[in-house]
């Protein structure tokens, strides 16, 4: 807010001596130790005036001093302009804050419908360590988006269809009397979360060597994906089961959805789509598969064709991206989407966003946009594992930091509130993942994230306990509304 009020306040001191007023621009302090804010303008409207850069910020300081009181402009050689601001401006400043429920964001003048695709767990198998990262910034992206004035929709894109279903039905075979679900008198099988994460696993093992347990896995991913009744139907339990425990771990991260749809979601898209592109003369067969060509000339390296269909005639993870970017253009009508992925898909999403402009799936203007990001790495510098080598599940993961929070909670506080170590935990794994670069891998250190003082999502919550404590005794509002 002050710093918009002093580009606005210096660009008319400017027009009042007749300067260019377009180059005037007033940042934060390169040297908080000299001041808080600055502007190099001078120098830039040096040749433009024929005059030295400090003659031109000494005029600049003069005309705003004899207009305004709420700050101080000096200059400092050889043409720097440097404004400290009064403390009278900067309370006033806070009083007027602390009765804005917007501190002060003005909302978007030009707000847009953003379609944000984030998390992208897959059925029957627990989420991991892996989708954190997604989880975390969609969710951060989603909420200041929100609070912009965008109209968001955040989806969460499950992986429920293909290859995995067809494998974990198969290992369910083996395991559990199904006829009930094919028309037999055998009762409804009791299957439990459990049993989903111990039967994937295994069974995606096996069809790597077992050639036939590989193709009776296939035909059931066929039949599934013909809709046949009684897979269909299993399919359906399979999936009430999984997304149940998926919804309980991210409900522990505080990361909410507005849609529940999965690559099934788009299934009667996928066919008509890719035989429009072979009608179009867009798509075309190499080597049994069907691709499609989405170079073009101005690549530096090499950008390989897309490809649509497998050779045996099974769909792949571009053709049901594509429909998916197709159901949502007919049903939704986005401005933009957002896609919060692992930067290593960023080759997948370049070839999947072109076919898509290519084939015209979307409008022109339709902002299509892969926000990457690096891996959770431990404190070796490998990729976050559990002490026995194994991908940790994100709730056990969520339960490590919490005990971890618990510890350095005093008593008082866990007899307050017995969800503390849980909120303070998921602060720390929050703050932990966004105060990072986002394209860059990061140490995952428990025992740093947790401390009370320094860059930590705990201190963070401190320091709001404290402003809190110090609001009440002077009898202003509760920051928090309660």
């Amino acid at each position: 807010m002050l710093i918009n009020k002093l580009n606005l306040d210096l660009k008319a001191a400017a027009e009042a001596l007749g300067y260019p007023t377009e180059k005037i621009t007033v940042t934060y302090s390169d040297r908080p130790d000299l001041c808080q804010y600055q502007c190099n303008a001078a120098f830039a409207l040096a040749k433009e005036l024929r005059n030295a850069p400090i003659k031109i910020a000494q005029a600049l300081a003069d005309e705003f001093a004899q207009r305004y009181q709420y700050a101080t402009a000096t200059v400092a050689a050889p043409g720097f302009l440097n404004f400290t601001v009064t403390d009278e401006e900067f309370s006033a400043l806070l009083r007027e804050l602390l009765n804005d429920p917007r501190c002060g964001v003005e909302k978007t003048k030009n707000p847009k419908k953003i379609v944000i695709d984030y998390g992208g767990p897959n059925i029957a198998k627990p989420l991991h360590v892996g989708h954190l990262r997604s989880a975390v910034i969609g969710e951060a992206l989603k909420r200041l988006s929100v609070f912009l004035g965008h109209d968001v929709i955040g989806d969460v894109h499950l992986g429920d269809w293909g290859t995995q279903m067809g494998l974990v039905i198969a290992g369910l075979e083996e395991r559990f009397d199904l006829s009930y679900y094919f028309g037999g008198s055998g009762a409804k099988p009791q299957i439990t979360l459990g049993d989903l994460n111990e039967v994937y696993p295994m069974a995606s093992a096996r069809s790597k060597e077992d050639e036939v347990f590989r193709a009776k896995a296939q035909d059931i991913t066929f039949r599934l994906q013909k809709h046949e009744e009684g897979y269909y139907t299993l399919w359906q339990d399979i999936c009430a089961i999984s997304i149940a425990d998926i919804k309980k771990d991210y409900a522990a991260l505080n990361v909410e959805f507005d849609l529940w749809n999965g690559e099934s979601t788009c299934d009667q898209y996928v066919d008509p789509m890719i035989d429009s592109f072979v009608q179009r003369g867009f798509a075309y067969e190499s080597d049994g598969a069907l691709v499609m060509d989405v170079a073009e000339e101005s690549d530096e390296k090499p950008m390989p064709p897309i490809i649509l269909r497998k050779s045996n005639g099974a769909q792949i993870y571009a053709s049901t991206d594509l429909a998916t970017i197709k159901e949502r253009m007919e049903t939704i009508h986005p401005d933009e989407i957002w896609y919060v992925v692992d930067a290593r898909q960023g080759l997948h999403f370049e070839q999947v966003f072109r076919c898509a402009r290519k084939t015209e799936l979307v409008d022109p203007n339709t902002v299509l946009i892969h926000v990457p990001f690096g891996t959770v790495n431990g404190t070796d510098g490998k990729p976050f594992k559990t002490r026995e080598g194994g991908t940790m599940k994100l709730k056990d993961l969520i339960a490590l930091i919490s005990d971890a929070a618990g510890k350095q909670l005093s008593e008082g506080a866990l007899m307050q509130d017995g969800d503390a170590p849980r909120k303070v935990g998921c602060a720390a794994l929050k703050y932990g993942d966004l105060v990072c670069n986002r394209t860059k891998n990061y140490i995952f250190d428990i025992d740093k994230f947790v401390q009370f003082d320094g860059k930590t999502g705990s201190y963070l919550l401190y320091s709001l306990v404290r402003i809190r404590s110090l609001l009440a005794k002077a009898g202003a509002p509760d920051l928090a509304g309660g």
